[in-house]
């Protein structure tokens, strides 16, 4: 799969999002505030992208959706996580039919041409359904948290809106600073080891908590100081190793052009409710806040 995120790869993609996220502009222009930036902006841009990725047709948008919402909340039972996973089954299943009978250029498109002997039909969905969920869930939050933690930042707002040279670094920042994603990937001790003076037997399970390790002083000073003009740090907001998330690149491409256009376009963004009234995700793997209402 690695070949479909290189950087080359999503470089190409850039002027096509760029038209998405104008587009995804003027409708909120046209519309006027208040509007919740959640459903008017921030799910929306990587729903397409993914989409166009995946060859998924636009339209089903909603429903895949709300089936990745329902995935992610742990405060559901067994029993509806297990339906909801049989719905994602089908209709995934239904689009690598599709790809089988006439592979096009998305990413099942090119499994299915270069590894379609390799990989069996539930591969392929298990793999889509993946592609799905992780495509769109992580970026929209990070633009909406990211977006609500500018606006609380008016001074680092203002340098991401006005200087292009900040950009990059604080997309960095951000990704460091939300860590959104509570924990990498569960590991097993193939051997007894000591780490920080806490034993750690052979066959004992292991959970990095990414947002720890992000503000650990040991990476940088003043680690709970949020500031877009800081040196880029080794963060691990996309995880490390063998499990680095595959996306990583095009998720930075994505918040590096969407953020700073809705600035630009909006310069007197700001929030249209409280800030104690905002309402966040619980219970789910990712975080972010459940609406965003904005006005400008």
């Amino acid at each position: 799969m690695t070949g479909q995120f290189t950087v080359r790869r999503i470089k190409a993609f850039r002027p096509r999002f760029a038209e998405l996220v104008d587009d995804a502009l003027d409708r909120m222009e046209q519309a006027g505030g208040p509007v919740d930036l959640m459903t008017a902006y921030a799910l929306p841009l990587p729903s397409l992208v993914i989409c166009e990725l995946l060859g998924v047709p636009y339209e089903d948008r909603a429903d895949f959706q709300r089936r990745s919402d329902t995935m992610l909340d742990l405060s559901l039972t067994m029993e509806e996580q297990l339906a909801n996973a049989i719905a994602m089954n089908a209709y995934m299943g239904g689009l690598v039919a599709v790809q089988r009978s006439d592979p096009g250029e998305n990413i099942l498109g090119m499994l299915v041409r270069q590894h379609g002997d390799d990989l069996s039909d539930e591969d392929l969905t298990g793999i889509g359904n993946l592609l799905l969920i992780a495509g769109h869930e992580t970026t929209a939050n990070m633009l909406g948290l990211g977006t609500l933690l500018l606006l609380r930042h008016p001074d680092q707002l203002a340098l991401v809106r006005d200087d292009p040279t900040v950009v990059n670094g604080a997309v960095e920042e951000m990704l460091r600073y939300l860590s959104i994603v509570n924990n990498g990937v569960i590991r097993t001790a193939t051997e007894e080891f000591t780490l920080a003076g806490q034993v750690i037997r052979k066959g004992e399970r292991v959970v990095m908590s990414l947002p720890a390790a992000n503000r650990d002083p040991a990476l940088l000073s003043e680690p709970d100081r949020f500031d877009v003009t800081r040196r880029p740090s080794a963060h691990v907001a996309f995880g490390h190793g063998i499990h680095q998330c595959l996306g990583q690149q095009l998720a930075r491409m994505e918040l590096r052009i969407a953020l700073p256009a809705l600035l630009r376009r909006f310069p007197g963004l700001r929030l249209a409710v409280p800030y104690e009234d905002l309402r966040y995700r619980v219970l789910a793997p990712v975080n972010g806040v459940l609406s965003l209402p904005v006005a400008w």
